[in-house]
């Protein structure tokens, strides 16, 4: 028996349904467990022990690709396919690959014709966090072929190929001893988040250099430009990773780090994921809360959120310059952040990862 976890947005959002490929894995330990990504994002699930199978999709495939995929999707023979995001295109795809049963969130009109096993989720309610709307359906998916075993509970958990390992811990070598620990700063959200001030991440990163602490930051494409205004403000020792590795390269060093710094982004996620520490300044949008998109970690919660304490009269969208509250995220100081750092920078410090990869 086979089935397909389908996932093709954005890398934090791939993060954080990984659970439900092992999910399904432990509920169904004879079945093959498949993985559909954004091409980008490969490197996030080829190492998983859960998968099968990498098959990529975006929404720009021309029309013979598009038949092509569906044809090679349709000779695998799926039990079932979940939607973790509606994508229209996507669940098409699969109706066209015969696919029996498809899972997913009910979120638009035609979601509820093209999925014939969909749910109500009322996600923009914030009622909960993505993974656990992400399991409830793999979890479903699951009952509905007879399954077993009880589901495990734990976060995601990202794995690291041999050679990305070696990098991991060739990186830890160069930069981390017993009293001097890594940590990386992220100041670039990608769009996803609303921002902190450049000026800020950079006096966080030169507060923690201060106390003995190999400090970097990072980003890549377009956090180019604030990445830039944060160096500008940096003291002498600080390093600077832009554009530095691609998306294998970026985990591995992301593994060898004691503690990630960073507004709600994909690599936020995916420092949780690998066991690492994290602090994750979020705004108070309900649809971008911590109570819904805060990183999860192997064990659990990854470390600590920080959030303005404002009541946001926003639902969906931030309004900007027309809320009472803007700029909000002024409200998170420096030494908010430098305080909830050094604990977790302690020499005694707990760590959740083993060899630069999360327990």
């Amino acid at each position: 028996m086979k089935v397909l976890v389908a996932r093709t947005d954005r890398l934090g959002d791939l993060v954080l349904s990984l659970p439900v490929l092992a999910d399904l894995k432990a509920a169904l330990p004879a079945a093959q467990v498949h993985a559909m990504v954004a091409p980008g994002a490969v490197p996030l699930v080829e190492h998983d022990p859960a998968v099968t199978r990498v098959w990529t999709w975006h929404d720009a495939l021309s029309a013979a690709d598009t038949d092509a995929l569906a044809e090679a999707l349709r000779a695998e023979g799926f039990a079932a396919a979940v939607l973790l995001q509606y994508r229209r295109e996507l669940a098409t795809l699969l109706r066209r690959a015969g696919v029996p049963r498809r899972y997913g969130p009910l979120s638009k009109w035609s979601s509820w014709w093209l999925l014939n096993r969909g749910a109500r989720q009322g996600r923009s309610r914030r009622a909960r966090h993505e993974m656990d709307y992400n399991r409830d359906l793999g979890r479903r998916l699951a009952r509905d072929l007879g399954a077993a075993a009880a589901v495990p509970a734990g976060g995601p958990r990202l794995h690291l190929g041999p050679a990305q390992r070696e990098a991991a811990a060739a990186f830890r070598a160069a930069h981390g001893t017993a009293g001097r620990r890594i940590v990386f700063v992220h100041p670039g959200s990608g769009g996803s988040a609303l921002d902190w001030e450049p000026a800020r991440f950079a006096a966080v990163a030169n507060a923690l250099a201060a106390d003995g602490h190999f400090v970097a930051i990072t980003g890549a494409g377009a956090d180019g430009a604030v990445v830039e205004r944060v160096a500008a403000g940096l003291a002498p020792g600080v390093a600077v990773l832009l554009d530095a590795f691609d998306l294998r390269g970026f985990l591995a060093v992301l593994a060898a780090g004691d503690l990630f710094i960073g507004p709600s982004t994909g690599p936020l996620h995916m420092a949780a994921a690998l066991g690492v520490a994290t602090i994750g300044l979020f705004p108070p949008v309900r649809t971008m809360h911590p109570d819904r998109w805060g990183p999860r970690g192997a064990g659990g919660d990854a470390g600590a959120n920080l959030v303005p304490p404002v009541d946001c009269p926003a639902r969906r969208v931030c309004r900007g310059e027309r809320c009472p509250h803007h700029n909000c995220m002024d409200a998170i100081a420096v030494a908010d952040v430098v305080a909830a750092a050094r604990p977790r920078l302690a020499p005694t410090a707990p760590s959740d990862r083993k060899n630069g990869e999360a327990r």
